[in-house]
């Protein structure tokens, strides 16, 4: 459900005419204070943050729009951390006598395993925000990581948005650079998350 839905909701009308909305909404007064809400609840829902960062690109700029982007981005996975509490699942998982290596992760390394999961350029960031929840994972380590693991993807975008400011060329270049780096960070902290549980497996 947490994956299929925000794709189900990505094709209601209303959430393309808001994103039409929030561009040309950018231009007015106190447009980011106003703006926050709807898209901090754009990204709670799990909606593409890509869309979502063209539109603040290409109305805000780069700045702001990553400014935006980026806070909105928290808040909503803060939004789906707290769903996942209310699941109140974590027991049932936690002492289940054979659980996956990636939920280890989240338990036995909670910054590292979220970091990662954020910088990946594929997956579903509203189930990474509810599984975080579900496992009670300390929140301001997942508030931090989620922060800092969204930052490349809402540049490459914002750029991209904002490509007629920076010039079109150099933004793709700098959004190619970015994405790469992401990729590769992501799975640099998952192979060494792994070596480590290994090393501590044949410990044992």
């Amino acid at each position: 459900m947490l994956a299929i839905v925000p794709v189900c909701l990505w094709y209601v009308p209303g959430v393309q005419a808001l994103l039409g909305y929030m561009r040309y909404w950018a231009h007015m007064p106190y447009a980011p204070f106003f703006m926050l809400p709807l898209a901090t609840l754009y990204c709670a829902c799990g909606l593409p943050r890509q869309a979502l960062c063209l539109a603040l690109g290409a109305g805000l700029g780069v700045v702001e729009g990553l400014v935006e982007a980026s806070i909105a981005y928290t808040l909503g996975a803060l939004i789906g951390y707290g769903w996942g509490r209310l699941l109140a699942c974590k027991r049932s998982l936690v002492r289940q006598a054979s659980i996956p290596w990636f939920v280890q992760a989240g338990v036995e390394a909670p910054f590292r395993a979220i970091l990662g999961a954020r910088l990946l350029p594929v997956g579903s960031a509203l189930l990474v925000s509810v599984s975080a929840g579900v496992l009670a994972l300390p929140v301001l380590r997942f508030l931090i990581a989620s922060f800092f693991g969204g930052l490349p993807q809402n540049i490459t975008f914002v750029l991209v948005g904002s490509g007629v400011h920076v010039g079109h060329s150099g933004a793709l270049y700098i959004s190619f650079g970015l994405a790469v780096s992401s990729a590769v960070l992501s799975v640099g902290v998952v192979r060494r998350f792994r070596k480590a549980k290994v090393k501590n497996d044949k410990e044992v």
